[in-house]
């Protein structure tokens, strides 16, 4: 009777110490803050619920850039010093051309992940951030505008004559600013407070929402549309780490990234909705460009982002890639 309850007991624990050798947590950041309204989805649709199966995969969510600067996370990804990043790709565009890309895309990223692109920005990133690319985020949500201090000019050339403007900007916006005009600046969003209140710079292209967040409201005056460019945040897992993980746990995860995917974008709108109040509150008015002013807008806004995209190296082939994510024709805003 003792030999068999003995036998039970080893085979108790032994069972018990396999589930915990097998049982994972990931290491997680964002590039953008913890109240941003793309972090508080991320964390909404994807770390709680895997958090709340009680499975034996976890993910401990460290932080936005105050643990790791933003242009950083990409290199930290890269070297396993954290495992999933949710972070826009220009953030870390210096390290490989596809990086570039994300943001500019007019394809959804459901066809995306069907009409072949997708295992090629697999590959780029698995080649050059050591990264899974694992989701996108967040399609038909996240879309951008350009918000000014002072009345900008209008042209029928570029849309918007920004000479002697200096926006704050990242690389994905970079192209489009300079052709209007603008002097870009590069800062965190966590800096564009101080710039705002002290003239270092007018305006800066942002996503929809947040700008409550981080108070802009307080100097910003207007909001250009049409709004433009789409989802720029790719959800990665260091590719390490990946490999490491049992069949179940990639499931898991991969199944997770595709509700981010669709449910991140209620949450999103809903928090973009909140945010129009706060601005509308502050008294920001909204410019909304008609005619050739518009078509000039929202063709220089792509046409030279990709005119600068077709410019670089790639590790993937880059006009099969261009002919998958961007349709000559396709919507370039609303």
């Amino acid at each position: 009777m003792l030999g068999k309850l003995a036998i039970g007991l080893l085979a108790s624990a032994t069972l018990s110490s396999h589930a915990f050798a097998d049982a994972v947590t990931l290491k997680a950041t964002t590039c953008l803050a913890r109240n941003h309204d793309y972090t508080q989805a991320f964390l909404q649709t994807f770390v709680n619920p895997i958090n709340e199966k009680k499975s034996d995969l976890t993910i401990q969510y460290l932080g936005g850039p105050e643990v790791t600067p933003f242009r950083e996370q990409g290199g930290a990804l890269k070297r396993g010093l954290v495992d999933v990043i949710l972070c826009p790709a220009a953030y870390y565009s210096g390290m490989f051309s596809e990086a570039r890309i994300p943001g500019a895309q007019n394809v959804s990223i459901a066809d995306i992940r069907k009409n072949g692109a997708w295992p090629m920005m697999e590959e780029a990133w698995a080649k050059n951030l050591n990264a899974h690319f694992l989701g996108w985020g967040y399609d038909n949500a996240q879309i951008f505008y350009t918000y000014f201090i002072t009345k900008p000019k209008e042209s029928t050339k570029t849309g918007l004559d920004l000479n002697g403007m200096k926006i704050r900007s990242t690389p994905l916006y970079n192209p489009f600013l300079q052709a209007m005009g603008a002097t870009t600046v590069v800062m965190a969003p966590g800096d564009v407070y101080a710039g705002l209140q002290r003239g270092v710079v007018d305006g800066l292209a942002w996503p929809w929402g947040s700008v409550g967040v981080y108070g802009w409201q307080r100097f910003l005056k207007y909001r250009v549309k049409p709004d433009y460019f789409g989802a720029s945040q790719p959800l990665l897992v260091n590719l390490d780490k990946w490999k490491g993980l049992n069949k179940a746990q990639q499931e898991l995860l991969s199944k997770q990234a595709l509700i981010l995917e669709k449910d991140g974008v209620a949450i999103l709108i809903k928090k973009g909705n909140e945010d129009d109040a706060k601005l509308k509150a502050a008294g920001v008015e909204d410019i909304e460009l008609t005619g050739a002013v518009r078509k000039a807008y929202l063709d220089t806004i792509y046409s030279a982002k990709w005119e600068q995209n077709d410019k670089l190296k790639y590790t993937v082939d880059y006009q099969k890639l261009k002919s998958l994510l961007y349709k000559t024709g396709g919507k370039t805003g609303s």
